[in-house]
């Protein structure tokens, strides 16, 4: 069967997760810690993306960290409401990634699902005018389910009236998205920073891996 639909993941797919945190963490350092202390920028930046653990590591206990290593005149529930209402505004897409949805949006059905805040995710995906492109979009606090549930991998593919076969999930984790996806029956791709064989690294690539499986499909 042909793909008809694509799944996307958010953070590290769609979204520069790393310059995203770089560029706030750097901007909140300038705002409100910089003014209250001489703990280096640097520094600050290091033990953040450190202790975040790629996100995996809620902002509370970070910022807790943070506070209490640094000894900062601040509380760390100032710093986690700034974060969350100021993460959007610094955050940035991949190259391209606007230019591509435009291009897909005509040919197949799109599909967004992402773990994490709804209130934090809304802010991202409203930034950068995603919701315009995606439906359904899941969040995994507001759905109660979370990567690599295979039921958060099927919701979206019920929603297309589709098989799984034929809904292509795109996501930059090997087991919470590629890996989950293919136990589900659904084709995956994992998207790389870098330049690795057998991943997607740059947009380009998507078209023909799409041209390649629906060939494979016909035989």
């Amino acid at each position: 069967m042909p793909i008809q639909a694509l799944l996307f993941d958010l953070d590290g797919t769609l979204l520069n997760r790393e310059m995203s945190l770089v560029r706030f963490i750097a901007d909140q350092h300038l705002r409100l810690i910089a003014p209250i202390s001489n703990c280096p920028a640097d520094v600050y930046q290091t033990l953040f993306i450190e202790w975040d653990q790629r996100g995996l590591v809620w902002k509370d206990r970070v910022y807790q960290q943070l506070v209490a290593h640094f000894q900062l005149d601040v509380s760390p529930e100032v710093l986690l409401d700034d974060y969350l209402t100021g993460f959007a505004k610094t955050s940035v897409l991949f190259p391209g990634t606007i230019s591509l949805l435009e291009s897909l949006s005509s040919s197949y059905r799109l599909g967004l699902i992402t773990n994490g805040r709804s209130d934090l995710q809304r802010s991202v995906i409203e930034a950068h005018g995603l919701q315009h492109f995606f439906d359904p979009i899941l969040i995994s606090e507001e759905v109660g389910l979370s990567k690599p549930e295979p039921a958060l991998f099927l919701r979206p593919v019920q929603a297309f009236g589709l098989e799984p076969e034929q809904v292509l999930f795109i996501g930059d984790h090997p087991l919470h998205d590629v890996a989950a996806a293919k136990a589900v029956g659904m084709p995956a791709l994992l998207k790389s920073t870098a330049p690795v064989e057998g991943t997607l690294h740059d947009w380009s690539q998507l078209l023909p891996f799409i041209t390649r499986l629906n060939q494979e499909s016909r035989f």
